[in-house]
């Protein structure tokens, strides 16, 4: 992957985690929820971890697995804003917001997943 993509991603998957930290713990504090909270909060800080990680692979497959861990944790994270959005826990403006971030996020690592798969197959 080329430092663009690497710089993008990374600064993408960091923010990711950081928005959605301080989403939790807004909501922890005002509403005294903390079972869904933290799951976002574990799923949202994987991303950013696993791509982190990525910068160090091993090998080209070692990376491409890590970003595609990454891009489930993603998606997992995609899951628990609709359901705290479905719970009343997240109002629908933040939930598109926190949503488009993953969305996002995704393209991203769905992107550089497939990149780096062709550079292997050539």
């Amino acid at each position: 992957m080329n430092n663009v993509n690497e710089n993008l991603l990374a600064s993408k998957s960091f923010e990711f985690g950081v928005r959605t930290y301080r989403l939790c713990e807004q909501i922890m504090k005002t509403r005294n929820e903390f079972v869904l909270t933290r799951q976002l909060i574990r799923a949202s800080s994987s991303v950013g971890a696993l791509c982190s990680e990525s910068e160090f692979a091993q090998s080209r497959p070692d990376f491409i697995s890590k970003l595609s861990i990454a891009r489930k944790e993603c998606n997992e994270s995609r899951y628990w804003i609709l359901m705290m959005h479905e719970v009343g826990l997240l109002d629908a403006i933040r939930a598109e917001e926190m949503e488009y971030k993953a969305n996002e996020l995704l393209r991203i690592l769905t992107a550089s997943i497939k990149t780096a798969q062709s550079s292997i197959k050539n």
